[in-house]
């Protein structure tokens, strides 16, 4: 998978979306397109989401 590939996934209840910044072997490091306040804060707007939580979004 490319980088900068818009992916969703949920987190503790809530569907969240961003682009993939840098992929490892089983798990991206997300950007969050409108991080809440608690992930900006907590997480500067970036989370490293397990693969299998990730759905690519349909850019067409």
């Amino acid at each position: 998978m490319s980088e900068n590939t818009t992916v969703t996934f949920t987190w503790e209840n809530t569907t969240l979306s961003g682009y993939i910044e840098k992929e490892y072997e089983n798990s991206y490091l997300v950007n969050i397109n409108n991080p809440t306040k608690e992930i900006a804060d907590s997480y500067n707007g970036r989370m490293v989401v397990s693969k299998k939580e990730c759905k690519i979004e349909d850019n067409n």
